[in-house]
């Protein structure tokens, strides 16, 4: 009796896996096909505290979910650089267009250190 039971239930959980594995391709498919990438991020303990203290805070009468936090973050961070570049228009010193124009497509500022090169001046501004 003993083995028919534990015949019955390790088929049971290996019939359990394959609905897992099966929902986690589906899921993955789903994803996939609504262009949603997940991401793992290492958090400090401090972090993770604040982070649940400011989904608390942010979230009004029900805390936000972290990732519901995060991606309100990037969308909000993407207004904001979005407002910087219309008001960024071009170098006064070399004429290009910012924040990309005084990298001469090169990924390095050309004049950096020149006194009146905008990257001197004001690149920092746009960090985080």
């Amino acid at each position: 009796m003993k083995n028919n039971d534990q015949a019955k239930a390790d088929q049971k959980r290996q019939q359990d896996k394959e609905r897992q594995r099966a929902k986690r391709a589906r899921d993955a498919e789903k994803k996939s096909e609504l262009g949603i990438h997940e991401y793992r991020v290492p958090l400090s303990q401090t972090e993770s505290e604040t982070l649940a203290e400011l989904c608390a805070y942010r979230g009004g009468a029900e805390p936000y979910e972290a990732n519901e936090y995060i991606a309100t973050l990037i969308r909000r961070d993407k207004e904001r650089m979005e407002a910087e570049k219309q008001h960024l228009g071009q170098c006064d010193f070399c004429g290009e267009p910012l924040p990309m124009g005084c990298k001469n497509g090169l990924g390095l500022p050309r004049l950096k250190g020149v006194a009146e090169c905008w990257y001197t001046r004001e690149e920092k501004k746009l960090r985080l």
